[in-house]
């Protein structure tokens, strides 16, 4: 059979207000690139409801003799990463280099039909119209969320390229011959099938259609009605055609009418239906405004030779779920394809289109988006729920976008959920963006990432306890929230974390502190002076006269007993008394482990407090973003005797590119806790979920604290519930809220980075026994990894190899 040329159906391309695609039969086009505005999983049916207001309006705006074309290609890649500097982040990039995920790319053509003659006459005035038209459009897209960006003239001739060699792949392409039959498209290895949603001759169509379904994972969760675009399997290119013509209304609402008519002239129950149709349809436009348009709607996949057949299957039964049976007449495959090439929608057939309502022709419509980099200098990388890095800002575009207004943030993950591993991940990212970095732990959870970034890790002990002097300022330093500090720290050594201090009691000591500087200052004396001892001294002689003076009554003498302890001579005297390390101002990364003592009702709020005060007073001093982060800790100083402190560290680090992040586990910690509510998550704009599985039965209470509503609480209950596992690493997923919405995302990372954030304590223990060996920490951890592959061992059995091992060498008999 003699080869013929695959020729396109266009006369050219013309730049105006925007580039115009010419057809060969006068119809003109202008092709404007979109992106679907309903993230994927986003759980909104409101979201769903909007994008078909937004294509009703359109409709409506461009009016009769229009074409609207929407083409969603859902095409296949491999994630390439980026090269790294830093050693973990190049791991982790290569960790996810040639990973397969797709990529939606969506095309919106508006084509103005132009009323067929012997002879095409220009109409100055009608094309001046269609510019407005789609100036209109684009308004209403921008408005809308859609990101319109109309393309020009080599863009359109690129789409044009690709779509004719159907590869929305590869960076780069070439043409391959086409062989068309009555069941598919070969183009050169591929077979490329298009399959046409309604089959005019025996429509198969559900009797009521919405913008969205539901998925069923135990509740609903409302997913576009094509959702399962998303996973057709063995695919390379997946091209959903959807085609919305808009003819003359009075024209076929006559038509519409004397076909009512007819029916209605030969009862018959047949003949009854239809009219019952007809009678519904013409209701539906009197009373809601609708349209009558013609609909088409065409798939075509691109797969090898061997899997089109699995993947059309898939499609068939997927469409049949929702009560959608496919044309089984679809044997114009070449019309097909060549229809569904952007402003060529003058080759449908009159077979291939059915008419319909504006309503129930965009539910058909697909409408969903998946998670793109946002644009920021401050990127933090996750997964996304295909599991290929996403960037997200945590902490600037949400700020410089009013989305939020701090950047603190609360995260809650029951044991076991990966919240270690969730933090470690953020942490390491923080400190390769010039961020100060103070955390306080207590379960040795950072102690690998303190040593792959070499910074400090101190830990609590009786011998050297964590030391400061509050008391040594200057005086500008000397103002209300300083105040505020010290008179919350006297109230704790006084009344304990759980304790409070009455009206009298804390007028009384925001008197001394007062008069305690301004002796000090009046009597000009050295620096040296200020200390917890000498604060003492002068508040014991200070509260008396005051008490006597006012007559008033206060328990000096259990002031004076338990404060003693913190004296110079006393059992914890060099805690505030001592200088400071001062060499924490110059270090970025800083762990103060105080496991040691987590159970200790005196010092564990007061080496918090203290620690919370060396960030404070860094954060003044450093210029660049630092972070707080505070693990199980915060519990120590969540009382009401803190709350006013906790609420002035809160909104200070905001002053001072700072964040506060807080990290629990336990339910019963927040839930009844005003001062967490109302000093910590309240003044906390991001809120972090691990799965929250083990709370589902008290979940309304979380949500109510959290101000989490229905929608926010249904992407929640997705975390570790997808089947999107194949292929991928083990992983654990994480809701992030910034401001009113969040997103669920993966913490995936490679190998090497596990092995650095890694709790368990046979795997840290193993990872020591190589960086005692190797004198870099990249060097150990990649000995490590190449041993343990070798191995052909789990990783469980490999360490418990490697510490046995380590032992038996140790302990071998001379």
């Amino acid at each position: 059979m003699k080869a013929k040329e695959f020729s396109r159906p266009f006369i050219g391309i013309k730049t105006y207000a925007y580039a115009v695609l010419f057809h060969e039969k006068s119809d003109h086009s202008v092709i404007i690139k979109i992106t679907n505005p309903v993230l994927q999983y986003s759980a909104d049916v409101a979201a769903y409801q909007d994008f078909h207001h937004v294509f009703s309006n359109i409709i409506k705006i461009l009016g009769a003799g229009y074409t609207v074309q929407k083409l969603d290609i859902l095409a296949l890649k491999k994630f390439r990463g980026k090269a790294s500097a830093d050693y973990l982040s190049q791991k982790y990039n290569e960790a996810f280099t040639g990973r397969e995920y797709r990529d939606i790319t969506t095309y919106l053509t508006i084509t103005r039909n132009v009323k067929r003659t012997t002879f095409f006459t220009y109409d100055e005035k009608d094309f001046k119209n269609f510019e407005r038209n789609v100036a209109k459009v684009v308004d209403v897209l921008q408005n809308r969320n859609f990101q319109p960006v109309p393309l020009k003239e080599k863009e359109i001739i690129s789409l044009l390229n690709r779509f004719v060699a159907f590869n929305f792949s590869d960076e780069v392409y070439s043409f391959n011959n086409f062989s068309a039959s009555e069941e598919s498209i070969k183009i050169g290895n591929r077979t490329v099938k298009s399959i046409s949603l309604v089959d005019i001759d025996e429509i198969n169509f559900p009797a009521t259609i919405k913008p969205h379904t539901d998925l069923n994972l135990g509740y609903s969760l409302p997913v576009d009605l094509m959702h399962f675009l998303h996973a057709i399997p063995g695919t390379n290119c997946i091209a959903y055609n959807q085609t919305i013509q808009i003819p003359d209304q009075r024209l076929e609402l006559a038509k519409l009418a004397a076909k009512r008519k007819k029916h209605t002239s030969m009862p018959d129950p047949a003949n009854d239906l239809a009219v019952a149709d007809i009678d519904r349809v013409m209701t539906d436009i009197a009373r809601d405004n609708q349209l009558l348009v013609f609909g088409h709607y065409n798939i075509i996949l691109s797969a090898p030779d061997q899997v089109i057949d699995r993947a059309t299957n898939y499609l068939e039964s997927s469409l049949f779920s929702f009560g959608i049976i496919p044309s089984k007449q679809a044997t114009n495959q070449l019309e097909l394809f060549r229809a569904a090439i952007p402003g060529n929608q003058e080759e449908l057939k009159h077979y291939d289109k059915f008419q319909t309502t504006t309503d129930a022709a965009i539910c058909l419509l697909f409408k969903e988006s998946l998670l793109q980099d946002e644009a920021s200098e401050f990127q933090i990388l996750f997964s996304d729920r295909q599991g290929i890095p996403v960037a997200i800002d945590t902490s600037d575009l949400p700020i410089h976008t009013q989305r939020m207004n701090n950047r603190n943030k609360f995260v809650l993950g029951p044991s076991g959920t990966g919240k270690s591993f969730f933090m470690n991940h953020m942490i390491r990212q923080y400190a390769l963006q010039d961020t100060d970095i103070i955390l306080v732990d207590t379960g040795h959870s950072y102690s690998g990432l303190c040593q792959y970034y070499g910074g400090r890790y101190i830990t609590y002990s009786e011998e050297k306890p964590i030391t400061m002097n509050p008391f040594r300022i200057v005086r500008e330093e000397f103002n209300e929230e300083k105040r505020e500090f010290l008179k919350s720290l006297i109230g704790l050594l006084w009344k304990g974390a759980a304790g409070a201090v009455n009206q009298i009691e804390d007028s009384v000591i925001s008197s001394v502190i007062s008069a305690y500087y301004e002796d000090f200052y009046a009597q000009q004396r050295e620096a040296r002076y200020l200390s917890f001892q000498s604060f003492y001294d002068f508040s014991i002689s200070k509260i008396a006269e005051i008490t006597e003076k006012e007559t008033i009554e206060f328990d000096l003498k259990s002031y004076r007993f338990i404060l003693k302890k913190f004296c110079l001579a006393g059992e914890y005297g060099a805690i505030l008394n001592n200088e400071m390390d001062s060499s924490l101002f110059d270090d970025r990364f800083i762990v103060f482990e105080i496991d040691a003592i987590k159970e200790h009702k005196i010092l564990f709020p007061l080496t918090t407090i203290i620690i919370m005060d060396v960030f404070l007073q860094k954060m003044r001093h450093k210029k660049n973003r630092k972070a707080l982060i505070i693990e199980e800790a915060w519990k120590a100083i969540a009382s009401p005797l803190m709350a006013g402190y906790i609420l002035y560290v809160y909104k200070t680090v905001r002053k001072f590119w700072g964040e506060a992040v807080v990290v629990t586990q336990e339910l019963d910690d927040i839930i009844g806790n005003a001062v967490v509510k109302n000093s910590i998550i309240n003044n906390s704009d991001t809120i972090c979920l691990l799965d929250q599985t083990k709370f589902k039965d008290n979940f309304s209470e979380i949500a109510n604290l959290l101000a989490l509503n229905e929608v926010e609480q249904n992407k929640i209950f997705t975390i570790n519930n997808l089947d999107n596992h194949e292929g991928r690493g083990r992983f654990k997923e994480v809701y992030i809220k910034r401001g009113a919405r969040g997103e669920v995302y993966g913490v995936e990372v490679s190998l090497h980075e596990y092995l650095t954030f890694t709790t368990e304590r046979k795997e840290k223990e193993a990872v020591a026994l190589y960086l005692q060996q190797y004198p870099s920490y990249q060097e150990a951890l990649d000995r490590f990894v190449q041993d343990f592959r070798q191995s052909g061992l789990k990783l469980n059995d490999f360490t418990n190899l490697i510490n046995r091992q380590y032992h038996e060498k140790v302990f071998l008999p001379a």
